[in-house]
């Protein structure tokens, strides 16, 4: 099992196929950064970090989100301040 991977089992068949091509430095990269992971196959290695990057990259977007709301909030606040007397 990969360490924060959130192994989970799915209940829906994966008979899906995603082929790509890798340079044979990219393969060796990939191929020891499976064996640190103890993964099980290269296969589940990329497919739960391909995974894993998704999800981070829509926390990351809702996070942008988020600051930028607080940002405008605080320039609010800044703005109504500097109006009192």
């Amino acid at each position: 099992m990969l360490p924060g991977a959130g192994h989970r089992m799915t209940s829906k068949p994966r008979n899906r196929v995603v082929v790509f091509r890798l340079s044979q430095d990219e393969y060796e990269t990939l191929q020891a950064a499976c064996a640190r992971a103890g993964a099980r196959n290269l296969s589940d290695f990329t497919r739960s970090k391909v995974l894993e990057r998704l999800n981070s990259a829509s926390l990351e977007e809702q996070i942008a989100v988020i600051q930028f709301q607080l940002n405008h909030l605080l320039q609010g606040v800044f703005h109504a301040e500097t109006k009192q007397p």
